[in-house]
């Protein structure tokens, strides 16, 4: 693709590492190009996000983060194929890449796919246990939060009824994969909401809640999302700290709030696995008793309101028991 008929809009929030010396070196080359600098952090990527979907002018969106990359086809391919098959939005895979213990995995599909079989899931990290949990957690979590692989006969799987094929929803919401129609996005005033994590979720499920003419290339690589975890370079959805764990509850609980809004009746299907992923930040996280009855509050809100199995049900009431257990041991340890 003519790197002339792609609109580039950079947004710099606020960063301290020089990073606006190289878009504005960008925008000057390229008339294309727009370099934006916000005068204060926002803390969070839905801010930037957000600044440049109201300066966008071209008829599709793409995304892309400051730590991930495109392959080399990835803008034509699904520009091509969005404009070829009648849908409202395309998105493929990405390699998930940890450079710091060489960890290269392939993003969760619900489908067989054909993409080397040498790579993993990315729902399954070898690395960060021990070898009863690996098993434990290969064997039976996975299978029961994921359920078997659906063998579909075609690569590109095209959904026009997110209701009645609403297993595309088990693909995690990774943002930078996919391209969408900016007037759509317009049209029902789409925007990221103000959480540092979960808030791709939420952009995502309500723009699918206003189309169902999905397609995904359960076979193409996207994009190359690179894990940034080391002390001195974290991401902020690595840090784990109160914002990180109350944001996300909240992102989730907002998510929730969305299904009810558009008569969604299944949404434990992905939202299931968040909520087990959140169990695993929690473990990670030294809160003190303040701030988990916060979480606690927020938690017992959501539950009231979620449209859960038993699976889930399950999950909200080992989450109440993992925060007040954290609380009775603070209060063991303070006196």
């Amino acid at each position: 693709m003519d790197l002339s008929n792609i609109e580039v809009i950079m947004v710099n929030d606020a960063s301290t590492d020089k990073s606006e010396n190289i878009i504005d070196k960008y925008s000057e080359e390229y008339k294309n190009f727009l370099s934006i600098h916000l005068d204060k952090s926002v803390g969070g990527a839905y801010g930037p996000r957000n600044v440049g979907l109201k300066k966008a002018t071209g008829k599709y969106i793409m995304f892309l983060d400051s730590d991930d990359s495109y392959l080399n086809n990835a803008c034509q391919l699904l520009y091509d194929k969005i404009e070829n098959n009648n849908v409202d939005i395309v998105f493929g895979r990405y390699l998930r890449i940890d450079p710091e213990i060489n960890l290269i995995q392939k993003s969760y599909t619900p489908y067989v796919d054909e993409i080397c079989k040498k790579f993993s899931d990315d729902i399954f990290n070898p690395t960060n246990m021990s070898r009863p949990i690996r098993f434990f957690w290969k064997k039976m979590i996975t299978k029961l939060f994921y359920g078997k692989k659906v063998n579909k006969k075609s690569e590109n799987i095209k959904i026009n009824c997110l209701i009645k094929d609403p297993i595309i929803l088990k693909i995690l919401p990774s943002i930078w994969t996919r391209i969408f129609k900016r007037e759509l996005i317009e049209k029902y005033n789409i925007e990221f909401p103000p959480f540092i994590s979960g808030e791709d979720l939420n952009f995502i499920m309500e723009y699918y809640f206003n189309t169902n003419k999905i397609l995904f290339l359960n076979n193409d690589v996207i994009c190359n999302h690179f894990v940034r975890d080391k002390i001195e370079d974290k991401s902020i959805t690595k840090k784990i700290n109160f914002r990180l764990v109350y944001d996300s509850l909240k992102a989730y609980s907002a998510c929730s709030d969305l299904c009810n809004k558009y008569n969604f009746k299944k949404t434990y299907i992905f939202l299931n696995p968040f909520l087990l992923n959140w169990i695993k930040i929690f473990l990670s996280y030294g809160g003190d008793i303040k701030h988990n009855r916060i979480l606690l509050d927020e938690l017992k809100n959501m539950k009231r309101k979620y449209k859960s199995n038993l699976v889930g049900n399950l999950l909200f009431n080992f989450m109440v028991l993992l925060i007040r257990l954290s609380n009775f041991k603070k209060r063991i340890l303070k006196y």
